[in-house]
């Protein structure tokens, strides 16, 4: 005589959180790079603020704050991108006249800061 029990009859309500579990991991990180990116981000405006009072003007002209003036908007996109990487997750929420906006805008100011000011007040009002 067997005692042998069927596996899917053992413990029936185990089998879908055990599913669950499975699948949890990859889903809880798929948001890591995007979390981090913006991380990164915002140490770098934090030590940019932090330091902008008391750098010197040369410092300043340098350009170390600003995105290079005078790029297309392809280029403009593709330094954007490489530059503030968390700031650019939120420009491609934007809609294609949002995009337009924030490119014209730089194209009048240049700076780090005001491209990122720009594209969050451009922000989607249904945005989190």
């Amino acid at each position: 005589m067997s005692l042998r029990v069927p596996l899917f009859d053992f413990a029936p309500g185990v089998w879908p959180l055990t599913g669950l579990l499975l699948i949890a991991p990859p889903l809880l990180g798929a948001d890591d790079n995007y979390l981090r990116e913006i991380e990164e981000e915002a140490k770098r405006q934090a030590t940019f603020l932090m330091a902008g009072p008391v750098q010197s003007s040369a410092a300043t002209d340098s350009g170390t704050d600003r995105m290079a003036a005078g790029a297309n908007q392809a280029s403009f996109e593709k330094a954007l991108r490489d530059s503030l990487p968390g700031t650019w997750a939120f420009y491609l929420r934007l809609s294609p006249a949002g995009k337009q906006q924030v490119y014209e805008a730089y194209q009048q100011d240049n700076r780090f800061s005001n491209i990122s000011e720009q594209i969050i007040r451009l922000q989607p009002k249904d945005s989190p």
